[in-house]
């Protein structure tokens, strides 16, 4: 029977291994090599022997005779441990006592039923003068029986049932069947959010939550178990964050997942964020959305043989995605690039990239002060957070090299005023600073199903302003939804971009005494764009819409 189910090669590895001195019986190594299943072995064996197995279901049942029993007899839990089984009675009946009649056989699960040391055990002590009816038992069953005896508290059960469920197909397939559909759907995000009678999973895709799923809250910590587990978090620890990572092949994409475990006051919400390995699609400048013009701007930029350019907006704006782009585009064959990241989330080739620990002291300012030493020509900083790593950049500029960093501001102005900020000398940001780019995401409209927006519905300051930035034929569009879309009238992102190079009145500007924003964009080249202008342009081509502009890039720009 169990021939039939094996690979010929497979078969014979087992055989030779036996041949060779392995102890272990034939199936048990079967199963270790993974030719098997364990349940495929049972059924087979029971076939065999005549043998019931003790399912889980009927396991449940018994679990109270098995403990009954255990309490009363001396069967130490470190003997059931090492011969693997354990043992309850069948519910005597008041005719079989009053009769005098001899006890009823002992009932015996064991992992192994013709192990000759057990059989020695059970004949001369628990059942002697009774006989015994033997039961073949999963191993996975059995140690959580034996977990249960070994009476280490609750919470150890707990974790062990945990872990068994865990393990289960219903809550595997909840998990990978969540994380497939993100696939399918295109989201960057999936949360699992507990509630006091259930809990809930969203997608986010295309920068906005959607396709909220209910399941019943008995599979809440199963499902945050299986994600622990596959992730290398720690499943007992519940009342700290905590974060890991795993990759999966989901819906025939190589992804990987950045997982983030934060205890609420209903119980753990997870985030999921889901990095597709598609580098070769992704990473393009040319589909990046970048206008002509301002392409061959950052383009510039990027050929310096030094200084600093900047990429700035808030989080979730696509300032990682304008950089390894970046990167992607840079001569890697004659160029030595390197980059600091927390964490590194995709891997680029030709790129040497260093992920900080500060828990051991590899902090950013660390590690930018050990790779200057390893003759880079180009250093990317995943983000300048405080003065010290905004002083080694600036050194690190002065000093002959490329590098590329993000920053938290609204606009591109603000960049060179959060520096000063952060200490660096006023003349010394205007000399190594190239430009800074200022981005949003927004919505592309959903070529299906996009409607071409009446002239009259179009503000007559948003017309004049189209028709300043010199935008030929424009056609405003308007989002309406469809199948192909989920009814949400968008498909996928594009950015819209600010880029501001410091020229030679910037500079003058950030030597003044106290520079403003104004004084800044006052000192901005003739042809400066704003985020909102920039988001115009696309929005006139059709390629987004009207509200998705004016949500991203303001009702009016403080610039102008």
């Amino acid at each position: 029977m169990l021939r039939a189910g094996l690979e010929p090669q497979g078969l014979e590895s087992a055989l030779r291994r036996k041949r060779q001195g392995d102890e272990e019986r034939l199936g048990a190594l079967l199963i270790r090599l993974g030719l098997i299943s364990e349940q495929t072995l049972l059924a087979a064996l029971s076939e065999q022997l005549q043998v019931p197995v003790l399912d889980e279901r009927s396991l449940a049942v018994i679990a109270p005779r098995i403990t009954a029993f255990h309490a009363r007899h001396p069967v130490s839990l470190a003997l059931a441990q090492r011969l693997a089984f354990v043992a309850w009675e069948a519910e005597e009946t008041p005719d079989a006592t009053d009769a005098g009649m001899p006890p009823p056989p002992l009932h015996v699960a064991a992992r192994d039923i013709l192990d000759s040391t057990l059989i020695e055990y059970l004949e001369s002590g628990p059942a002697a003068g009774r006989g015994y009816r033997h039961y073949l038992i999963a191993a996975r069953d059995l140690e959580r029986m034996l977990a249960q005896l070994s009476r280490r508290g609750s919470e150890t059960e707990a974790l062990t049932d945990l872990r068994r469920l865990a393990e289960d197909a219903p809550i595997v397939e909840l998990v990978n069947g969540t994380l497939a559909r993100a696939t399918d759907t295109r989201a960057s995000d999936v949360h699992f959010e507990p509630e006091e009678f259930g809990f809930v999973v969203r997608y986010r895709i295309d920068g906005q939550l959607q396709a909220t799923e209910h399941y019943p809250r008995e599979r809440f910590d199963a499902v945050v178990s299986r994600i622990k587990l596959i992730s290398g978090l720690d499943i007992a620890e519940r009342r700290l964050p905590q974060d890991g990572r795993f990759s999966s092949r989901m819906a025939g994409v190589d992804t990987d997942v950045r997982v983030s475990v934060i205890p609420s006051v209903q119980g753990e919400s997870l985030v999921l964020r889901l990095l597709p390995n598609i580098q070769g699609k992704r990473f393009d400048l040319e589909n990046s959305g970048m206008e002509a013009d301002h392409l061959a701007i950052y383009r510039r930029w990027m050929c310096c043989p030094d200084g600093i350019v900047l990429v700035t907006g808030p989080t979730g704006s696509g300032k990682s995605t304008t950089l390894y782009a970046t990167l992607t585009a840079c001569d890697t064959e004659h160029e030595r690039i390197l980059t600091v990241e927390d964490p590194v989330e995709y891997q680029i080739p030709g790129v040497t990239q260093f992920q900080v620990h500060p828990d051991i002291g590899f902090t950013f300012p660390s590690a930018l002060r050990s790779i200057l030493r390893h003759d880079p020509d180009t250093i990317m900083i995943g983000e300048i957070r405080d003065a010290e790593t905004a002083g080694i950049a600036v050194q690190a500029s002065l000093t002959g090299h490329r590098v590329f960093s993000t920053l938290h501001t609204n606009d591109s102005p603000t960049a060179f005023l959060r520096l000063a900020d952060m200490g660096v000398e006023p003349f010394l940001v205007g000399a190594t600073v190239r430009g800074v780019v200022a981005q949003r995401l927004v919505r592309r409209l959903c070529p299906a199903c996009a409607a071409e927006l009446p002239q009259g519905q179009i503000p007559a300051e948003v017309r004049a302003e189209v028709e300043r930035l010199g935008v030929a034929n424009p056609c405003f569009r308007s989002a309406h939804g469809c199948d192909a879309c989920s009814h949400t009238g968008y498909k996928g992102r594009i950015a819209i971009y600010e880029l501001l190079e410091a020229n030679d009145a910037l500079r003058a500007a950030l030597n003044q005494l106290s520079p403003s924003l104004e004084t800044l964009a006052q000192a901005a080249n003739p042809d400066f764009r704003t985020l909102r202008e920039d988001g115009l342009i696309k929005a006139a081509k059709g390629i987004t819409s009207l509200e998705e502009v004016l949500s991203a890039g303001g009702q009016s720009s403080p610039l102008r």
